[in-house]
Formats: structure tokens, sequence, C-alpha cells
């Protein structure tokens, strides 16, 4: 065993959006030298990127953002990166869905959208008025929901109180909402269509989940200029600026626990795993790794966790969805194809539900084309994703990446050629700029994300997972902190939101809400001033 003896005020493990925003600002608001450790040999977590034949880049997770012009995401953003990251607007029609008889195209104007839905199914208007008013209530409060821990304890039994007799709506499934208000099936599939920014489908996923994801596009899409590992890239340098450190290649095995609190980890190298562990340590740690793998894996045994039977139950009861994804290199612009930088939601047929639970990779997928939205690509691409079940990949999960046998490797070109097949009869020509292929498959997502069972999103976005105490930023364990998607919502925002939660979770009564005025602010003064914050932000530490 041996003992790193650099000294840091925290130690944060990952380097996902949540991870380096809270890095970023207990710096920045609390003048903190942080220590960020990383298990992939990449930065970012879900927001990087990787090349391949030199020229190649892919993207993992992040497929697109809303709300990018403006509003508390924007503030976030260039509070963290100090103005440095950029955003490209996508085409205004910036999603299509895509069904046997229909295809419709989502304008970025909720106005124009309600709209077009209402000409198509006139007989359903009062309905669909309904759906747009209670989408924006019903994300409002599936937030709140997620924010009560953020509350100084005497108001939390308010919020709930507040939430029950108004918050209803969030906590039905997205199934029974549209089941209770609406009478065409077309419509209702239309309206879920894109389910997998959530990764449940309807009669799993919370409405309030749903109505987050159709709102935060209501104003249209961006996508960052130079690709999404310049997000990293961008806050990164402030974290170490202020006397942090990033490190990549460092796994995190064990939270180290002494009478009840937390003082630092134990890590193992990544790629040299025979070599001794290292610890480090830290009067603070703050978790990235989602609340499965921290409360279950990485906070010892005998380390009391109240609820960690019950989260256990939930993880083998609830298991959250995983993915296939194909990642191609194009000899040329798909552009050539009619194609303008949108989304392609495709399916089989009218059942959600049905194409979750399939195996076959027949039922649907979405197609993305990254370097049609990032105006700084040097070669095309283009990725197809596909949900999967981890079962089919399991009898390789013994097997290190890039070694698990010729069977592996051919069942992944076999679901390639698949899906390529589906895209060509829709675009004709599409198979013909192919290139390079690539493939990622759940034991992909589970070897380098640490993900259990190469889960997509961590904890499955149910309504069961309102107010419960493992989706707090606060832990059991003194001075132990979770961060991410798992203490706020799925998706790359709501891991950024949730990192400004775990944050101000270590700032006193408000610190949550402290913030983000203070985001606020500093984005209204660069407005009036044309400056990014960085010269105030600089002097932080």
């Amino acid at each position: 065993m041996q003992q790193n003896t650099a000294s840091f005020d925290a130690i944060v493990i990952g380097s996902g959006i949540g991870s380096l925003t809270t890095a970023a600002l207990l710096a920045k608001e609390r003048g903190m030298r942080v220590l960020v450790l990383e298990k992939h040999f990449n930065l970012g977590g879900q927001t990087h990127e990787f090349k391949r034949k030199g020229k190649y880049e892919f993207d993992v997770g992040l497929h697109y953002i809303g709300g990018m012009d403006r509003g508390s995401g924007k503030a976030v953003f260039d509070y963290l990166t100090e103005g440095r990251l950029l955003w490209q607007k996508m085409p205004d029609e910036f999603e299509k869905f895509v069904y046997p008889d229909l295809e419709f195209d989502v304008p970025s104007d909720g106005k124009l959208y309600r709209q077009r839905l209402i000409e198509r199914y006139p007989a359903e208007r009062a309905a669909i008025e309904r759906y747009f008013h209670d989408v924006k209530a019903a994300a409002t409060w599936y937030s709140m929901g997620h924010l009560g821990d953020a509350l100084p304890a005497a108001l939390r039994p308010l919020l709930k109180l507040a939430f029950r007799w108004k918050g209803g709506l969030a906590a039905l499934t997205v199934e029974q909402y549209l089941e209770r208000h609406f009478s065409d099936p077309r419509l209702k599939a239309l309206l879920a269509s894109q389910w997998g920014d959530y990764g449940l489908p309807p009669s799993q996923a919370a409405f309030g989940m749903h109505a987050l994801i159709v709102t935060h596009y209501w104003r249209g899409a961006w996508y960052p200029v130079g690709g999404a590992k310049q997000i990293a890239r961008a806050i990164i340098p402030v974290i170490e600026r202020l006397g942090g450190q990033v490190v990549s290649g460092k796994t995190v095995t064990e939270i180290l626990v002494e009478h009840g609190r937390a003082t630092g980890v134990r890590t193992i190298a990544t790629l040299k795993p025979h070599r001794p562990p290292v610890d480090y340590a830290a009067p603070i740690v703050i978790s990235g790794a989602g609340a499965v793998n921290t409360y279950l894996k990485l906070v010892p045994r005998h380390v009391d966790i109240p609820f960690r039977d019950r989260l256990a139950h939930l993880a083998q009861l609830q298991q959250g969805t995983s993915a296939i994804s194909v990642y191609l290199g194009l000899k040329a612009s798909p552009a050539t194809l009619g194609i303008r930088g949108e989304n392609h939601w495709v399916y089989s047929g009218y059942d959600h539900n049905r194409a979750a639970a399939d195996t076959s990779f027949t039922q649907g997928y979405y197609l993305s084309f990254a370097s049609l939205k990032n105006p700084q690509a040097r070669s095309h691409t283009a990725e197809i994703i596909t949900f999967a079940k981890y079962e089919r990949f399991a009898q390789w999960s013994d097997g290190r990446w890039k070694k698990r046998g010729d069977d592996y490797e051919r069942l992944k070109q076999d679901i390639a050629q698949q899906l390529i097949d589906r895209v060509e009869r829709r675009i004709p020509g599409f198979a013909a700029l192919v290139d390079y292929v690539d493939v990622s498959t759940p034991l992909t997502m589970e070897h380098f994300q640490g993900n259990p069972r190469g889960e997509f999103y961590g904890l499955p976005a149910t309504p069961d997972r309102l107010f419960q105490p493992w989706t707090g930023a606060k832990t059991p364990v003194g001075n132990l902190y979770l961060t991410g998607g798992d203490v706020m919502s799925p998706g790359v925002v709501g891991a950024m939101i949730g990192g400004v939660k775990a944050a101000g979770a270590m700032m006193g009564p408000f610190g949550f809400f402290r913030l983000m005025k203070t985001m606020a602010e500093a984005q209204r003064r660069t407005e009036q001033t044309g400056r990014a914050p960085a010269s105030e932000t600089a002097s932080a530490g």
C-alpha cells in the first residue's frame, strides 16, 4: 500500500460533468484545492470523445442540449467554463420522429410544435393544449422533488406536502398520463418518441422526467463547437488554475472511512491493476460514481448505510436501460443524402414498451450526425444507437476490453450491419458512405464508466425515485457527498445541476439556490458588458 502525500481539500471520484461541476464550484467559490480521479484514460465521462483512424471523432453520450441561448443551464455552463465554451444551433427542425406510416419534424419552437400536433390531430386539440400546460407544471415539480434535500431540514416536510397537493402529475408514469388524456395510439406514441433521452419506456418512466425533456427543447437544440470534449477541456483548466488536479487512469476501489467520516480513497492504476494500490487523503470526498456504485461497492460493508439493503433490492428490481452504439466514419458528408444535422428517432411500430423489451435490435434506433452539428469537424461521422439488454452480452462480461473473443466481435459486427442496413432502407446511399465501423455494447459502458450492467443513465427515472434518501447529495457518512445525475436527473444538464446541488450542500443553508443566483447574476453581467466572468473568478482562490 502506498500513500500519496499531496495535499488536497477535497477528492472527487469521476470526471463526468457532475463531478467537474462540483470540483469547479468548490474551487471558484470556496478556494478549495480539488483532486479529480478518473477511471478512464479519457477525461469527461459521458462528454468525452474518442478518435479512430486518426480523423474520425465520436461523442459517446452528448448528442444535443437544449436551452443554450439563455436560462439557468447556459448560466451554469458559462460560469464553469468562464465563457470559453461556444454552442452551435442545430437546424430549426432538429428532430425527426419516424414511424411506418408517419413522419413528424419537431420545430425549435414549443408553440409551433403544439400547432403542428393540433393540425395533424385536430380531434385531440383540447388534450394537446392541456398536455403543453401539464408538461410545464410536471417538469417544475419533478425538479423540485429532487431539490428537497437542498432545503433546510425544517422545510422539507412542507415541500413533500406541497408535492402531494400540486405535484401529482410528475409522479404518474408517461403511459398513465397519455392513456388518461389521449385516444389516438399514433399520437400517444409520437409524444413519447424521445423516451431514449431518459432511458425508460412509457410504462416505467416518470411523467415529470418526460416533461423535463420535452420542455428542455422548446427553443431548439445546440451542440458544443469543437465537439463534446470541449466541455471538459474548458472546465478542467479552471480547477487546475486554482490549485486542483485532474488525473486519468485511476480507478477508485474504496472510499476510506474512519470513525464514521470519509477520509480519502484507495485507487489502483486502471491499465496496470497489478501495481500496489495508492491511497489519497482529503477531509471531503465527493462521489460521481453513482448511488449504486457508491453505496454498494465503494463504501465498506462495515460502515452503516441505513438504506443499503433497500437500494440493493431496488437495483435488482428496477434495472436501467443499456445500449449498443455503432460509430461510423463516413467517406463524405451525409448532407449529400439530404441530412441537415437533425436527429432521427426511427421506430418499426407504435408500441414503445415492446420496443424496450425487444432483444432483436429491430424495433427502433436513434441516428445522429455529430459532424453536421459541429462546425469544426474535420471528417464526417454518424452514430446509430439502439437500446439493448445486458443479458445478451453477459457471457463475455469476464473478458477484458478488446479481448473478449471472436464470437463477441462477430456479434458486434452483425448488429452493426443490421443497423446500417436498416438506415440504408430509409436513406438510400447511406451504406456506401461508410468507411469505418466501431461498436460499443453494455459491456463497454460497464468497463469504462463503471455503470452497473452497463446502464446508460444511472438510477432509473421512475416515479418512485422521488424523495428517496439515496438521491440526496449528503450521505449518511460524514464528509461524503454524491454528485451527478443520480442526485438530480439523467442527462448532461441534469448531471450538471446535480453537481451544483452537491457543491451547494457544502455551502450552508440554501447553498444550491445561492449558487444558482450567483451564476444567474454573472450571466446578466456578461450580457450587459459582453465579457465572460473570467476576471472575477480568477481571484476566487
